[in-house]
């Protein structure tokens, strides 16, 4: 058995484990998995099978870091076109921001 190499307490043990990205479930892929902390390590060939599933959901590099400005006495954040052109948001369309928890912000496409 293979010791977890993060909480190096646990064992590894062969499993399936479900994967999502930004929400959207990309399917179960073998793992090995933490029996203590729950962690869990895929070979390259299933990261690879998985990143193919993301790219074929139009996922796949969708996440950007953006910087905050300053708009007046507000501050703003640019949406990537990637990122609207996927969400299917455009100019003067509604959208629902709220707060969730003290380090995320939620933009609902209304």
């Amino acid at each position: 058995m293979t010791k977890c190499p993060i909480c190096e307490k646990g064992t590894l043990k062969k499993a399936k484990v479900d994967e999502e990205m930004f929400g959207m479930s990309l399917g179960k892929y073998d793992a090995d998995v933490c029996g203590k902390c729950g962690e869990s390590f895929m070979s390259e060939a299933e990261m690879e099978r998985m990143e193919a599933k993301a790219k074929e959901l139009g996922i796949w590099g969708l996440g950007k870091r953006i910087k905050v400005v300053r708009s007046g006495n507000s501050l703003s954040v640019r949406i990537p076109a990637k990122i609207a052109e996927y969400l299917d948001l455009s100019e003067g369309k509604n959208v629902f921001l709220y707060p969730d928890g003290k380090n995320r912000i939620v933009v609902e496409v209304a």
